[in-house]
């Protein structure tokens, strides 16, 4: 102030006034701006710290970018409208013109930083981006490979309790469980069920369905299907049905009667007749034919019910 009242001390009263108050304007002017510029360089530090945060908590980038970017726009948009102010500003004497220059030379600097922080808040977004990708695509694959290895080492406790009643005829081969994506089958070979071209369940057979039909009576979350097959050798002339499509569901529903006598719930369970159609290897040898001959009691997932109407 001493050197402003010095300055205009030669000047008349009314043109002293005015310049007078010109320059009080301006210094205030200059000391706002001034105010404005440590308030944005107290943002720009805060930015360059959460940048560094940033940087050792990646947990919590995406978030951290979106920050970063909204306030180096907002530090933007305010250098800018410093930028103006100052621009429009008029400095009268040497003191103020110094003031003017170094709050310029501030605001430049402070720009260029600004600059770079808007770059660094748009490198975190695009981390950001990219981590969020790999986490879901990784994710993703993990949900694949947890559900592939569960299909593969599905062993339900009706697979494991049938193992365990039917372990003497699984060694001796006249039956097989296997259990694949929520499907379990029990395969018999007619060697046990039936003698040639009958339909009547041997006492061999009987004994190994009622093992089956205490394991399964208590079923209810899957449906049980009892499946006839035979080899593609016609059927005898004379025999009590007419083909081997008839045989196999006869013998089918023989065994499923066996089944519910042994106190499996008989709404939960149907017999299938497949024939010769359905084989499970070539027919050319003895032993294919031999391998199609069997009965497969299969459990598979319920349906939902469909909704009423």
């Amino acid at each position: 102030m001493i050197v402003l009242y010095a300055l205009l001390a030669c000047v008349p009263k009314q043109k002293y006034d005015t310049e007078l108050e010109r320059a009080l304007r301006l210094e205030s002017e200059l000391a706002e701006s001034e105010a404005a510029v440590k308030a944005l360089r107290a943002e720009a530090d805060s930015i360059q710290a959460s940048l560094d945060s940033e940087r050792n908590a990646m947990s919590a980038l995406a978030e951290t970018a979106e920050q970063l970017d909204s306030r180096a726009k907002a530090q933007a948009a305010q250098l800018v409208e410093l930028s103006e102010k100052l621009a429009s500003m008029t400095a009268t004497n040497s003191a103020q013109k110094a003031a003017k220059a170094d709050l310029e030379q501030l605001v430049a600097e402070l720009q260029t930083k600004a600059g770079e922080a808007q770059s660094e808040a748009d490198a975190a977004k695009e981390r950001a981006a990219k981590l969020a990708a790999d986490r879901e695509r990784l994710k993703a694959e993990a949900e694949r490979l947890a559900a592939e290895k569960a299909k593969l080492e599905q062993k339900t406790a009706e697979y494991d309790a049938l193992v365990g009643e039917l372990q003497g005829e699984i060694d001796a081969g006249q039956i097989t469980i296997t259990e694949l994506s929520g499907k379990l089958t029990v395969a018999m070979s007619n060697a046990i069920l039936f003698d040639s071209g009958a339909t009547t369940v041997k006492p061999a057979g009987q004994e190994a369905l009622a093992k089956v039909a205490g394991v399964l009576a208590g079923v209810r979350d899957r449906e049980i299907r009892v499946e006839g097959h035979t080899d593609n050798v016609p059927v005898g002339s004379g025999a009590p049905y007419p083909d081997n499509w008839a045989l196999s569901a006869l013998r089918a529903s023989n065994v499923v009667g066996l089944l519910v006598k042994g106190g499996v719930d008989p709404l939960n369970v149907a017999a299938v007749g497949y024939g010769e159609h359905h084989p499970a290897t070539s027919n050319d040898t003895k032993e294919g034919r031999a391998a199609n001959r069997r009965t497969e009691i299969v459990l598979v997932p319920k349906l939902s019910a469909a909704p009423s109407k």
